[in-house]
């Protein structure tokens, strides 16, 4: 019985070695890829190595690269290269959908294009602008995570038969992926980057804050002194100091720039300066109040103002002159029992907001013993987990509830106050300053 017996195939051995050259020389081309990639950190250079690689791989006449803008998810031009590269840059943003990039980001479907002219979703737009004619194109999305975040194209091969093969499409999609991820790899260091230089400036920002706080408490006899800064960011807004001035008298402040952060610290620190100035020249605290307004309100920036309330203590009459600038008022404690000192009616705005303020101040004898405590909103406005306020009247409980000490008193509050609000911190500033009258006369 006679077996069919197929004929030989017969192949070009010339033809099987130029597609393993083909090959090889594509598998080649991804290597030196991939360790650009893993060479550089610079998204920007990282990037421009890249395509000037992959236009060289492919023998394509241009390259670009696209990325989606977060805020109006737009393609825009990261690198272009080639003759009209430059151009490229300058004109062109693509909304998602539009055009062969638009729709590759929207689709997330890759194509190969023997002349883009033919696809009805090709613009001719960018061509006519730049004196350009496209033909072959590859397109592929670039996936991040599942996401697209932008697409690669290659245009117009340059060798025989002038067009893409399919391998070349399965390679530009291999170099996308590995853009992919060299993309997040540079945004990520860039983060950290940025996160670090951060953390820098904010720690010298605070330890320039910290030189402007006064260093050791007032040494007088019979008073003893006490504070506490607590700032719910590296550098806060709220800042307190002391001002021994020529008639024996203590000038004593403590206040809340509006904001957080860099900005209120700055405008911290030249306030207290400015304050330490200003209190040699007006030492009584309205007048002194009403001269720092006109001071901050002349070079106010961006809205920024100050809470603050300044008294004068004469240690030797046992007398406390009060100005209030749109601030809490203190919290007098004595036999009777702690409650809110200074009236109402007198206080005065904050200062930097209206130019045209005379501030005015209230004078009060300090029984023996007693204590008064300063603080910030940052005590009575923290909240806890059912967004309950600290509020008032705890605040008079706990300051009720110590001996006129101001150690224990700016320790019964913090402690308080971080017990109410455990389950998730304090978001304002705390800053305490409390004094006492430690024996009678």
């Amino acid at each position: 019985m006679e077996k069919n017996i197929s004929p030989p195939v017969v192949t070009d051995p010339s033809l099987d070695l130029t597609a393993c050259i083909s090959k090889v020389r594509r598998l080649s081309d991804c290597i030196e890829i991939a360790n650009l990639i893993n060479s550089e950190l610079s998204i920007g250079k990282l990037l421009s190595s890249v395509m000037a690689a992959t236009q060289k791989a492919f023998f394509a006449e241009s390259a670009s690269l696209l990325l989606i803008d977060e805020k109006t998810g737009d393609l825009t031009f990261q690198i272009a290269l080639g003759e009209v590269g430059d151009d490229i840059r300058e004109l062109y943003r693509l909304k998602k959908g539009q055009g062969i990039a638009g729709l590759v980001a929207e689709t997330g479907t890759p194509l190969n294009l023997k002349d883009a002219y033919d696809h009805p979703n090709f613009s001719p737009e960018a061509d006519k602008k730049t004196h350009y004619r496209t033909r072959a194109m590859l397109c592929v999305p670039i996936k991040l995570r599942g996401e697209i975040i932008g697409v690669i194209q290659v245009m117009n091969k340059l060798t025989p038969p002038f067009t893409f093969s399919h391998e070349e499409l399965e390679m530009l999609i291999t170099i996308a992926g590995s853009a992919a991820v060299a993309i997040d790899t540079a945004r990520m260091h860039s983060f950290i980057l940025q996160r670090e230089t951060l953390e820098r400036d904010l720690k010298l920002a605070r330890e320039v804050q910290e030189s402007f706080l006064p260093m050791d408490l007032p040494d007088i006899e019979n008073y003893r002194f006490a504070t506490v800064n607590q700032p719910a960011l590296e550098i806060g807004g709220d800042f307190y100091n002391f001002f021994r001035l020529p008639s024996g008298k203590l000038g004593i402040v403590l206040g809340d720039v509006s904001g957080k952060g860099i900005s209120a610290s700055l405008f911290m620190a030249r306030l207290t300066s400015d304050l330490q100035y200003y209190a040699l020249l007006s030492p009584e605290p309205g007048e002194l109040l009403t001269r720092m307004n006109k001071v901050l309100c002349g070079r106010a920036k961006r809205g920024m103002f100050v809470t603050l309330i300044y008294l004068l203590l004469d240690p030797h009459m046992n007398r406390i002159q009060i100005a209030n600038g749109g601030h809490l008022p203190p919290v007098y404690c004595d036999a009777k029992g702690p409650r809110l000192l200074g009236d109402d009616r007198k206080k005065g705005p904050p200062l930097g907001i209206l130019p045209d303020v005379d501030f005015h101040e209230e004078t009060f004898d300090l029984a023996k013993p007693s204590a008064i405590t300063l603080f910030t909103d940052g005590v009575i406005e923290a909240k806890n987990a059912s967004s309950e306020l600290f509020g008032l009247k705890r605040l008079l409980k706990v300051i009720g509830a110590q001996p006129n000490d101001p150690e224990m008193i700016c320790r019964a509050v913090t402690n308080s106050v971080d017990r109410f609000t455990s389950a998730d911190g304090r978001s304002d500033d705390l800053t305490l300053l409390a004094f006492s009258v430690t024996s009678p006369f």
